[in-house]
């Protein structure tokens, strides 16, 4: 890999960690870690119980990508790759029950805040008819 290859790499790390800070998350590019001490680990270390493989290519083969996660993650952690190409926005790729089981929850937690919405609403009118 040329030197150009590994900045551009570093700078996507980069991108990527910002991003997750910009939502909230704790997070640090491994780097030096990784590279140096051979850990093995994530190409950007956060909180959010993920394994991130980052790639900042103008052309990637995504089950690869996907794959070298699948095979870097430790149990308990799901994988995914977030990627990018130069003036594009940041796409992330994830298993489908990953993705499935994200879209579930946030379906039933959207329906706990409608009932919970309803509940507050349907409280005040019921003060004004028991005269209090």
């Amino acid at each position: 890999m040329s030197k150009a290859a590994r900045e551009k790499g570093k700078r996507g790390e980069r991108l990527w960690r910002d991003k997750l800070r910009e939502f909230g998350f704790e997070a640090q590019r491994a780097g030096f870690k990784q590279a140096h001490l051979g850990s093995g680990g994530a190409d950007v270390e956060d909180n959010s119980g993920w394994w991130p493989e980052v790639k900042f290519v103008e052309s990637l083969n995504v089950r690869r990508a996907y794959e070298q996660a699948a095979l870097a993650c430790p149990i308990g952690k799901p994988p995914y790759v977030a990627h990018k190409t130069s003036a594009k926005p940041w796409l992330v790729t994830l298993a489908g029950e990953d993705f499935l089981t994200i879209l579930r929850k946030l379906h039933d937690a959207d329906r706990r805040l409608v009932e919970a919405d309803k509940g507050q609403q349907a409280a005040p009118a019921l003060e004004r008819t028991s005269g209090n």
